[in-house]
């Protein structure tokens, strides 16, 4: 095989697993799976963006700076679509759903318990929504008596708020300023 054989090919992989993933993805992974060095995959990223460039696109791979990776759309494209596919148009959270969905994102994983202490109220219908939206979900079991189910956020959490990675969460301490 060639060189240039090796870098379509590398391309192409790269391409296929980010549309299939459909959320940012780390480049160690892309290195494990692909079993290439992630300079090679930084180097394929690169090609492939310019390519996507080259033939005016409308997709594009941003980077969040961590090293993930995320196949989506072109802001202008973006901004043309979004009233039909924004998840946030579509599901409208309360203060309470909105407040419960914070505890879980900054605490995960955490408990339904844990969660009442730091609300003072009862969660149970809240986290229930949360489910049914797609915006929490099972993460184990507590080793703790009873076992309680612990949450965490989900992949479409990220995308509702627009996020690559839960890490691009606002620090905690910014919110203690206002």
């Amino acid at each position: 095989m060639n060189n240039n054989s090796d870098y379509s090919d590398r391309i192409q992989f790269i391409e296929a697993l980010l549309f299939l993933e459909n959320r940012p993805v780390n480049i160690k992974f892309i290195s494990k799976l692909s079993g290439q060095s992630e300079e090679d995959i930084k180097n394929s990223i690169t090609l492939l963006q310019n390519r996507l460039s080259s033939i005016e696109s409308s997709l594009i791979i941003t980077e969040n700076g961590k090293g993930d990776y995320h196949l989506t759309i072109s802001p202008l494209q973006y901004n043309k679509l979004f009233k039909y596919y924004d998840t946030r148009k579509k599901t409208r959270l309360s203060t309470q759903a909105l407040e419960t969905l914070a505890i879980i994102a900054y605490k995960q994983p955490i408990t339904r318990v844990e969660i009442e202490s730091i609300r003072g109220v009862q969660v149970a219908h809240i986290i229930k929504v949360l489910f049914e939206n797609k915006l929490v979900r099972f993460m184990g079991k507590k080793d703790s008596p009873g076992k309680p189910m612990l949450y965490g956020t989900t992949a479409n959490f990220l995308k509702y708020f627009g996020l690559l990675n839960i890490k691009d969460l606002p620090p905690i301490s910014e919110f203690e300023k206002t």
